[in-house]
């Protein structure tokens, strides 16, 4: 667990930059209305924070492309997050922003001789990064949410609440700056695997004689060791699935440093162990070929919902005033734990969870 006196040090370093940014670029004009002379516009997307913060963000690429044909649309990512869009027709460009200070520059300078006019932050919550990025690059407008930072922005938009609504449409806010009324739109989120991606997965599914069965994707692996379920809990999932659905097939998602844990999960079940992902786009397809994903992480979590398929998330809470991530607009089972612990979910909890979805996925064949 991170130490809290580093994060009190955090916080409290980001509110005396941010009054510092407030004091040398605060921006006199606001407006809550699209400008005026908006047609064909270039627009710089910033989001370099994680994978699954750009995956809820790309819903709003498609309402602007199709309100704006000739819009160019354009993103700054980082290396925690670059290779989500990279099968993403719609963005033109894609900046990777570096903590160095020499490459930093470059892109900067290179951003500003883009004439974007638009700088558009997609964070929900106050980033000193994104904030200096959208003073620097140098876009006619820089648009954003109300919050903290919006003291930067010519056009904010009304951050709904953080506790009530899903971040998917806090994030779609963003259009009402071009005109757009995210309650019109079709939301879902967007992700392409690669047609490279898709020839292994398919290979492996003939391999182990998967193809065409009932696949339940079964991940294991998060961000952080208060998020690993634990091996036994996995295991009595996995052979309750299998003792009650025959038929049904189960395969185990990880990521390479959780090789060990998966192995020995398989071993005590029926479940296939999926090969090493080399790459996310990999871990996607596989995502891709399940009718039913069982995981602890966000990012599977969010692909799953873009792949329309359902899933069962398992979800820490630790913080009450903030809605958790839950999948967008597909059927889904959400457990959560308020405790930074996720093996307090118990087994039997899943297993109901898991039964509830399948019957519904079965009805919904049948009817």
């Amino acid at each position: 667990m991170r130490d809290p006196f580093l994060k009190r040090l955090e916080l409290l370093l980001r509110k005396e930059i941010i009054l510092l940014l407030k004091f040398l670029f605060s921006n006199k004009k606001k407006s809550f209305k699209k400008p005026d002379d908006l047609n064909s516009p270039k627009i710089l997307f910033i989001r370099q924070d994680r994978i699954g913060d750009v995956l809820v963000s790309t819903p709003i690429f498609m309402p602007i492309k199709k309100r704006y044909p000739d819009s160019i649309l354009d993103i700054v990512l980082s290396k925690n997050n670059y290779f989500v869009l990279q099968n993403e027709n719609l963005i033109r460009k894609k900046w990777l922003y570096q903590k160095n200070l020499i490459k930093l520059l470059k892109m900067i300078f290179a951003i500003r001789k883009e004439n974007y006019d638009f700088a558009v932050d997609l964070s929900d919550n106050v980033s000193v990064t994104s904030s200096i990025l959208s003073i620097l690059a140098g876009a006619k407008y820089k648009v954003g949410l109300e919050k903290e930072n919006s003291f930067i922005y010519n056009i904010s938009v009304p951050l709904l609440s953080r506790k009530e609504i899903h971040i998917v449409e806090r994030i779609a806010q963003l259009l009402l700056a071009f005109g757009i009324d995210p309650k019109q739109e079709n939301l879902r989120l967007r992700y392409f695997t690669s047609a490279d991606s898709d020839l292994k997965v398919e290979k492996f599914l003939n391999e182990f004689n998967l193809s065409g069965k009932f696949i339940i994707g079964i991940n294991i692996s998060a961000g952080t060791d208060a998020r690993f379920w634990g091996i036994d809990n996995f295991v009595k999932l996995i052979n309750w699935i299998t003792s009650k659905y025959e038929d049904f097939c189960t395969f185990v998602l990880y990521k390479p440093s959780d090789l060990a844990r998966a192995r020995d999960i398989c071993k005590s079940t029926s479940a296939i162990l999926s090969p090493i992902t080399e790459s996310f786009d990999l871990f996607a397809a596989f995502i891709k070929r399940t009718k039913l994903l069982v995981s602890p992480d966000t990012a599977a979590i969010h692909l799953a919902a873009a792949f329309n398929i359902p899933c069962v998330a398992l979800y820490v809470q630790s913080n009450k005033s903030l809605r958790i991530w839950e999948p967008y607009n597909v059927d889904c089972e959400v457990l959560v734990t308020d405790v930074d612990d996720l093996s307090t979910i118990e087994p039997e909890e899943v297993i109901k969870a898991v039964d509830k979805i399948i019957n519904r996925i079965i009805n919904k064949i049948i009817s």
